[in-house]
Formats: structure tokens, sequence, C-alpha cells
């Protein structure tokens, strides 16, 4: 094992193997270090859903960060299963945004508002949504078409961006990091349950567990692991024409190896004590979660009453106080980086957080968006304490 990085990153998730592709890329010396597997934490049980619909994103800075992340795929794909032979399931097709009642058309035509100048999108009636696929509810009410949605396994395209920053150069090891290395405030490395590691830099990306560093860092990383769960189907019917959502009923999406994607529950699903609970049961399917997706999906589409369970997925998202993700360098700390708090939108803004990360280690700024305030730590200066339920039921997915 060697003793030196020019970056070490922690967490090996979507984010902080984006971090380790996008700096491989540019010739940094990376060593990419994960306690347990790679993938083994939301990225594992995310949909891989890359919608700019929905209520995760914001207008200004959210929704441009959004929109550059999604440009990136169409990039990022083919390079990926060049490298490594994967196939990583990725489509793209139109999306329906679907009301069921007028309390979700409210939800959806009020994020219209200032969505539509920046997609290309419409608002469809029930005769037209049943044109599109009449196999849907007739107690639909009305939808937002959306010209163009995406959708792939998250857990190929986790493996797919390790496998791709290792063939660039950069190490993977499974090590449990127990602590920060400095000289005052400069990081020179990390201590590991095998040993000292030394380099110049550090990027936390340790997801639901990024809170972990709090004390080692003197600066808080408000971010705690919210349960989410969702089902994977066998449909005997032809699969959706589009990817299909809705602010009440989560997703259901004709995924390209036969199967279908519902889901998922989230904040507005448990209350606290069960939405908090901890690690181990984060990883527990439940009864409940699988009894209230399958009868949301037939809500939508009746016709589900046919497919067969093949998996139940439940794990934890890393939910930031304001679900907005945190990136950006430590405010006091030299060479200290976070990647993390991104809430159920990891793998949509996974390439984007890479490329953050890449610009300020090695141009020290970055000019992907127009304004980074939004996400950089030093929001959370004086952070000490917050309600994360009020950002947990806010979640769409």
């Amino acid at each position: 094992m060697p003793e030196t990085a020019d970056v070490i990153v922690i967490g090996a998730g979507v984010v902080g193997c984006s971090v380790a592709y996008y700096l491989a890329r540019e010739g940094v010396k990376v060593t990419l270090l994960e306690r347990e597997a790679i993938g083994s934490g939301a990225s594992a049980h995310a949909t891989g859903s890359l919608s700019l619909l929905g209520a995760e994103f914001s207008p200004g800075a959210s929704f441009e960060l959004a929109r550059a992340s999604y440009a990136e795929f169409p990039l990022i794909v083919p390079e990926l299963e060049a490298a490594t032979g994967m196939n990583l399931l990725y489509q793209r097709r139109p999306s329906l945004r679907l009301a069921l009642d007028d309390d979700e058309a409210g939800l959806i035509r009020e994020l219209m508002v200032w969505q539509e100048p920046h997609v290309k999108m419409r608002w469809i009636d029930a005769r037209e949504i049943q044109s599109i696929e009449p196999r849907l509810s007739p107690a639909i009410i009305g939808a937002v078409y959306e010209d163009e949605s995406a959708q792939l396994d998250s857990y190929r395209f986790n493996l797919a961006l390790a496998g791709s920053a290792e063939r660039k150069g950069a190490e993977i090891f499974s090590r449990d990091v127990t602590g920060i290395i400095a000289d005052g405030l400069t990081v020179t490395g990390v201590k590991t349950a095998s040993g000292d590691m030394h380099c110049n830099a550090v990027v936390v990306a340790a997801g639901s567990w990024s809170q972990t560093f709090t004390p080692w860092l003197g600066f808080p990383v408000p971010v705690r692991p919210m349960k989410g769960e969702r089902l994977l189907l066998n449909y005997p019917g032809e699969p959706l024409p589009v990817l299909i959502s809705s602010p009440k009923r989560g997703h259901m999406i004709s995924r390209l190896d036969g199967l279908t994607s519902v889901g998922s529950t989230g904040g507005r699903d448990y209350d606290q004590r069960e939405l908090f609970a901890g690690e181990e049961f984060d990883r527990q399917p439940t009864e409940g979660a699988r009894l209230e997706l399958l009868q949301r999906a037939i809500d939508v589409f009746p016709d589900l009453e046919r497919a067969e369970l093949v998996q139940q997925l439940a794990g934890s998202r890393p939910l930031s106080p304001d679900s907005k993700p945190i990136i950006g360098p430590v405010p006091g700390w030299e060479g200290i980086f976070l990647a993390t708090g991104h809430t159920t939108k990891g793998i949509h803004l996974g390439p984007v957080t890479g490329r953050i990360i890449a610009d300020y280690i090695c141009r020290g700024a970055t000019e992907v968006v127009s304004d980074m305030s939004e996400f950089l730590p030093d929001r959370f200066a004086e952070f000490d304490d917050a309600d994360f339920l009020v950002a947990a039921q806010a979640v769409d997915e």
C-alpha cells in the first residue's frame, strides 16, 4: 500500500468515485478509500433517475447545477462504457410528471413557472396522457410532458466510475478512516485502521457517514442518514414508453434490463423515530413500505397488479439541513474539501460534483456554476442543530 498520494478521497459511492475519476483525468495521483465496498451506501439502492423536474432543485444556482450535471451524462457514459465494457443501462426518453388530484396539479404547475424557460416541457390533459400510454389510470387529471429525461443503473454507474478511475491511475483500497493528520490547519494525511497515509488534499465524500468528520475538523458536517426504499418488479407487459413520476406517488420506470423500478419512500413516509433510526434499520426492507409502494404504483398503472416482486431495496440517503449538497473547501483548513449531503440526487449530481472538486484542487476555483455560495460548506459555519425532519419531509423521492 502506498504511503502517499496527491489527493485522498474518502468514500466510494458515486460522488466519491466521480471525484476520483475527474481528478485522475487531470493526471492527479488519487487514492480512494472505502470502509466497506464500492457503492455499498446510497448508490447501491438509488433509482438512477436524472430528471430535471420535481421539487429537489430550486431556482437559480441549484437548477444551474442540475442542468450542468445532466449535460455531463451523454459525454461521460460513453467514456465509461468504452473503458470498462459495461452496459450502464442508460436511457434518454420523454417523461410524464403526473397529477392524480388538484393538489398534485398545483405542485407541478408551481414548479413549471420557473422550470419551463429552461426545459422543454408542456402541460397535457388526460386525453393526451391516454394517447401516450392508455394503460395509465383514467383518474389522472393532467401531467407535465418533458421532451427528454434520463435514467441509468446507479450501481453499474458507480462500478464503472471506479474502474475507469483505476484505469487512469487512481488506486482504491478498503480502509476505515479513523482521523485526520494535520500540520496546524493544513492537512497532511489521514489515519486509517491499517496505518497513516500522507497527501496534499483530502476530499470527504462519505455520504451518510460524513458527520463522523465533524470532531476531527472542528467544523460541522451536518449530514444525517435518511431512510429510503424502492422495489424492482417483473411486469409481463410491454415497457412504458415514458419515464413516470408523481409528487405524491414517486417514480415508475421501465429499465433497459426489463425490470420496472417503483418508489421510493422518503421523509414523508416515516415518523422521526423511524426516519433517523440508524444505519442498520435503514438497510432493513419493511413490509409497510412494500405495501405502500405497490399501492402507489397500482394507483397510477393498474395493470401492475400482474407484476411479480423481484427485489426490495433499502438504505440511507445523505440528507443535509437544506437538502442541498455540501461541496467545496472547509473554512479555515488548507487542503480539505467536502462532497456530501446530496440527499436523493447523488447520482444525478455526481459528475458535476467531481468536476467542481477537481476544479478547486487543480485550479483553486470553479466556473461550473456562476454562484457556489448555496453549496459551500461555509454556509454551516455557525451551525448548531437543525430539524432535519423538515428537510426530509420536503423530499420528493
